[in-house]
């Protein structure tokens, strides 16, 4: 499935104001997933990379820390957010104009990001997902109301609800169309604001689930893992997890055109955006 067909079916999730459900989630019926299965369910999550003009990754220079050897690595950063991404094409124009002038932000999927990961065989290349920085204030602020430190937040976030009475707490469940046929599934958003503003529409339909559910937050990563068992056998448990990208990303790829299904990413280029000359003492 291409990845603007994927949006388009999640980011209905956002929409839907009557089909919520509070669920504990062993009583869900679930088929079992592979490791591959679970990696495709990435597919419908969004990411930003900064290319040239021919579509090839740009890398950054790793950030030398004081007294530390040199270190020549290189970076290729996937952003969650598309401001984010702006932003860094903003600081690659300043600083290098000549390529800064021909860089481009382009949409992937996060499982092509991972295809690109896995077989990349350049050691000195390393790879960094970076979260929006709404979701990553949003974490900050769900933490700390728990009494959670704030370096405990997650590199990605993802949320989702939980609620229902003190004896049968469970996950927030939503029934919606799977080709076809109305299936029940487990939301985790990118994006906090999209899954409030779902519990706000359905809080006037189904009030009493709605007044009993708490936004909760995870990892991305601790997610993926717990849908494969540690020696790669598929958790029937959670087959129903599904990834809600966020629908800023979602609006940024309908207004900039990038609706159609994403080429296959191709290996990042030997090519080093210089840093940004340091400011000079007064």
């Amino acid at each position: 499935m291409s990845l603007f067909k994927s949006l388009v079916k999640l980011t209905a999730v956002t929409s839907v104001a009557g089909a919520i459900a509070v669920s504990p989630i062993f009583t869900l019926k679930a088929e079992a997933l592979t490791e591959v299965q679970v990696l495709e369910r990435l597919g419908s999550i969004p990411v930003f990379t900064i290319t040239d003009e021919k579509g090839a990754p740009l890398l950054g220079s790793m950030p030398q820390q004081p007294n530390a050897k040199p270190d020549d690595s290189q970076i290729l950063f996937f952003f969650l957010g598309p401001d984010e991404a702006k932003m860094m094409l903003n600081q690659v124009q300043k600083s290098n104009p000549d390529v800064g002038k021909k860089a481009q932000i382009i949409v992937r999927s996060m499982n092509e990001a991972y295809q690109v990961i896995r077989d990349n065989k350049d050691k000195k290349v390393v790879f960094q997902f970076i979260p929006s920085k709404s979701s990553v204030d949003s974490a900050r602020t769900i933490l700390t109301s728990q009494g959670i430190a704030a370096d405990r937040i997650p590199n990605v976030p993802v949320f989702f609800a939980t609620g229902g009475q003190a004896n049968s707490q469970g996950l927030l469940t939503m029934s919606i169309d799977q080709n076809g046929k109305r299936e029940q599934i487990v939301p985790f958003f990118l994006d906090q604001t999209d899954l409030q503003n779902l519990l706000d529409r359905a809080r006037k339909e189904q009030p009493d689930i709605a007044k009993t559910t708490k936004i909760q937050v995870t990892s991305l990563f601790q997610v993926l893992d717990s849908m494969v068992t540690k020696d790669n056998k598929p958790n029937p448990d959670v087959e129903r997890f599904q990834f809600v990208p966020s629908r800023t990303a979602f609006e940024y790829i309908l207004k900039n055109n990038q609706a159609a299904a994403p080429q296959a990413a191709p290996a990042p280029a030997p090519r080093t955006i210089p840093p940004a000359p340091a400011n000079k003492p007064k």
